[in-house]
C-alpha cells in the first residue's frame, strides 16, 4: 500500500468534512450545505462507504485529498501531509517531492511557512528585548494590553533599522528570490539592496484558520503614513481569504452559532481579550466573498460592529449587501459615543459590551432607521425615499419567504402599502438576480438513468465492466452520450491493469460528466440487477440505432444526386437491419416487462 493510499484508508471522511460542514445522517449518507457555494437547502453529500464528497448543486466533488485541498486552497503535497499528521500516519521525509510537486510549489509554501513563523518570533523579541521595541511596548500599555494580552496574540516590533529583519534572514541560509517572494522583504532596484517592508511599526501577525502565520500587519508609531501596512499577497496569503484571529474564534464561533464582525487588530484584539472569543476581522480590507465563505463554515449568523465615523458606515452596508447574497442571518451593532469597540471596551468595560451585543439590531431595523433618520417621512416623498434606501438590501435575500416578510416589515415601518411595497420588491429583486447571473444557464445534456445505473454498477463490480464494458466501446453504444468519455477512461484503465476508482476516473473528464460520476455514486436506489442491466444496454442499443436511422435521409441524398446505385442499395439494406434490430428490441423489451 503506497503512503497516499494509507492516509486516505485512515483519514474518515466524515469526521474530516464534519470540521468544516454540519452534517447530519441522511439514509446511508451524511447531508449539508455545502462550503463551496451558497445553498439554504443542503445538497452536499458525503459518502461513508465510498469515501467520497459531492455537491448536488454546484456539481463539485471527490475524496479526502480534494475536500481538504479546496477548503483550505492547498496543494497536493499540503493537503497530503496536513491529513497524514490528523491521522497519525508519519511519511518519509522525501515523500511527494518528485512525484507530487514537480513545479516545487509545495516545498517554497513550506519555506514561506517556516520564514513567517521566524519572522514571528524576531519581532516579538525585537519588543521585549531591545530599547527601541520597550517604548513600542509601552504603547501598547497605554492601549491597555497586558503582557499576557501581547503573548497570546504574539504582537511584536519591526526596528526602525530597516534591514534588521533582512541580515537576520540571510544569516539564516536565505535565498534572496525567496525572501521577496514572501513579501517581508523588498529590493531596491536603483540602490540594488534589499530591505525590510516594515519599519517602526508594532507588528500583528496574521494567521490563517489552521493557526499558521501567513502576513503581517504593521501599525505606524507617530504620523507615518500609512497608519497600518499589510503584507503583499504571497504563495501562502490572499487577503481575501483571511479572517484575523478566526484560528482562535472558530471553536467559539461553532459554539454560540454567531461571530462578531470587526474592522481592526485592536478591536478584534479588545474584544476577545474582554473574554468574547467568537470575534474576527477582516484584515484590513473590505469585507469579500471569499471571508463570507470562510466564516460560513463556522456559522451563518453575523454581528457586524465597524467603526461608527462615515467610513464604517459605507463598510457596514458594503458587508451587509454581502452577507445577505450568502445567505446569512445579519445584525448591526452601533456603539454609542461614535466610539469603536477597542475604545468601548477600553471606556465602558466588557460587560457593558455584553449588554449591547445582545441589543444588536436586525440588518432591516439598522439600514431602515437610518433611511428615516436621511428622509422625512411625514412626507411621501420621504417614505418612498427611505423605502428606496432599504429595497435594495432586502432584494439580495435569496429566501423569497423571508423577502417577503421582511419587506412587509419595512412597509409598516413606512406606513406604506404592503402590497405597492411588495411589488416594488419583487422588481428590485428581479434586478438583482439578472445582475447577479453573469451567463445563462447551461443548456447542456444530462447524463440518463441507465447511463448512471450502468456506472454505478461497473465501479461496483468491475468484473462485470470487464464483460460488458469493451463490446459497449466497440459497438459504439456510448457514442454521444455525457458519460462517454467516463466509460471510454474506465475501460482504459482495466485495459492497464488498475482499477477504476472514482477519483481516477475524474480527473480528465468535463464538468458535467464529473458530476454524472457523483451522482451515479450517490444513487439512492440499490445497484441494478442483471435483468435491469439488460435492459439498460438493450435501451442504448435502441439509442445508437436510432442515430443511425436519423443520419440516413442525408446519405441517402448525398447517393441520390451522385447516381451512386451501389452505395443506395448498401444504405437501404442498413435501413432495414436498423428496423429489424429495433423491432427485436422492442419486443426483448416487452417480454422483459412481463
Amino acid at each position: 500500500m503506497s503512503q497516499v493510499d494509507e492516509v486516505r484508508a485512515a483519514a474518515d471522511i466524515v469526521k474530516v468534512v464534519g470540521d468544516y460542514v454540519k452534517l447530519r445522517k441522511a439514509g446511508a449518507n451524511y447531508m449539508g450545505l455545502c462550503p463551496f457555494h451558497q445553498e439554504k437547502t443542503p445538497s452536499f453529500a458525503v459518502h461513508p462507504a465510498k469515501q467520497i464528497f459531492h455537491c448536488f448543486g454546484c456539481g463539485v466533488g471527490g475524496d479526502v485529498f480534494k475536500f481538504v485541498m479546496m477548503i483550505d486552497n492547498l496543494t497536493f503535497p499540503e493537503a497530503l501531509h496536513r491529513l497524514a499528521e490528523k491521522v497519525g500516519v508519519t511519511l518519509s521525509d522525501t515523500f511527494g517531492d518528485a512525484t507530487y510537486d514537480p513545479a516545487g510549489t509545495g516545498r517554497v509554501r513550506a519555506a514561506l511557512y517556516k520564514m513567517h513563523e521566524a519572522a514571528a518570533k524576531f519581532f516579538a523579541g525585537q519588543l521585549s528585548g531591545t530599547a527601541e521595541g520597550r517604548l513600542a511596548r509601552a504603547y501598547l500599555e497605554d492601549r491597555g494590553l497586558t503582557d499576557e494580552v501581547v503573548g497570546r496574540f504574539r504582537l511584536g516590533y519591526a526596528p526602525a533599522d530597516g534591514q534588521a529583519l533582512t541580515r537576520y534572514f540571510s544569516g539564516a541560509g536565505y535565498e534572496f528570490e525567496l525572501l521577496e517572494k514572501s513579501g517581508l522583504v523588498a529590493r531596491d532596484a536603483e540602490r540594488n539592496r534589499h530591505y525590510d517592508r516594515f519599519r517602526r511599526r508594532i507588528i500583528f501577525p496574521i494567521a490563517n484558520d489552521s493557526g499558521k502565520v501567513v502576513a503581517f500587519a504593521g501599525r505606524a508609531l507617530g504620523d507615518e503614513q500609512p497608519k497600518y501596512l499589510n503584507s503583499p499577497e504571497t504563495p501562502i496569503y490572499t487577503k481575501g481569504r483571511v479572517l484575523y484571529h478566526l484560528d482562535r474564534a472558530a471553536q467559539a464561533i461553532r459554539k454560540l452559532d454567531y461571530a462578531i464582525l470587526v474592522e481592526g487588530y485592536m478591536d478584534c484584539i479588545a474584544v476577545a481579550s474582554s473574554g468574547i472569543e467568537n470575534v474576527v476581522a477582516s484584515c484590513g480590507t473590505s469585507l469579500t466573498e471569499g471571508q463570507i465563505r470562510l466564516l460560513a463554515r463556522y456559522s451563518r449568523r453575523v454581528v457586524v460592529n465597524y467603526d461608527p465615523d462615515s467610513a464604517g458606515v459605507a463598510a457596514t452596508e458594503r458587508s451587509l449587501a454581502l452577507l445577505l447574497e450568502e445567505g446569512f442571518e445579519a445584525k448591526v451593532l452601533a456603539l454609542p459615543g461614535g466610539l469603536d469597540p477597542d475604545a468601548f471596551v477600553r471606556k465602558q468595560g466588557a460587560g457593558a459590551y455584553r449588554e449591547r451585543l445582545g441589543g444588536a439590531r436586525s440588518y432591516i431595523d439598522y439600514l431602515t432607521d437610518r433611511a428615516m433618520a436621511a428622509h422625512d417621512i411625514n412626507t411621501p416623498e420621504g417614505k418612498v425615499g427611505a423605502a428606496n434606501a432599504v429595497l435594495p438590501y432586502l432584494a439580495r435575500v435569496p429566501n423569497p419567504m423571508l423577502r417577503v416578510e421582511l419587506g412587509n416589515r419595512l412597509a409598516q415601518r413606512l406606513r406604506l402599502d404592503e402590497r405597492l411595497l411588495g411589488d416594488e420588491l419583487r422588481r428590485a429583486a428581479g434586478t438583482a438576480r439578472s445582475e447577479m447571473r453573469l451567463q445563462p444557464e447551461s443548456a447542456a445534456p444530462k447524463a440518463t438513468t441507465a447511463e448512471k445505473e450502468l456506472l454505478r454498477a461497473f465501479i461496483d463490480d468491475q468484473d462485470l465492466a470487464d464483460e460488458l464494458l469493451p463490446q459497449m466501446v466497440e459497438q459504439g453504444m456510448l457514442e454521444g452520450l455525457v458519460t462517454e468519455p467516463t466509460f471510454k477512461r474506465f475501460l482504459e484503465l482495466r485495459q492497464r491493469g488498475e482499477s477504476a476508482e472514482p477519483i481516477a476516473l475524474e480527473e480528465p473528464l468535463s464538468a458535467e460528466a464529473r458530476r454524472a460520476l457523483y451522482e451515479s455514486l450517490f444513487w439512492a436506489v440499490e445497484p441494478p440487477d442483471r435483468g435491469r442491466i439488460d435492459r439498460h444496454l438493450r435501451a442504448l442499443r435502441a439509442r445508437r440505432a436510432r442515430r443511425q436511422l436519423d443520419k440516413l435521409p442525408e446519405a441517402i441524398q448525398k447517393a441520390v444526386q451522385a447516381n451512386d446505385l451501389a452505395r443506395l442499395r448498401e444504405l437501404d439494406q442498413l435501413k432495414l437491419s436498423l428496423q429489424n434490430e429495433l423491432r427485436g428490441l422492442d419486443e426483448g423489451r416487452k417480454i422483459s416487462h412481463h
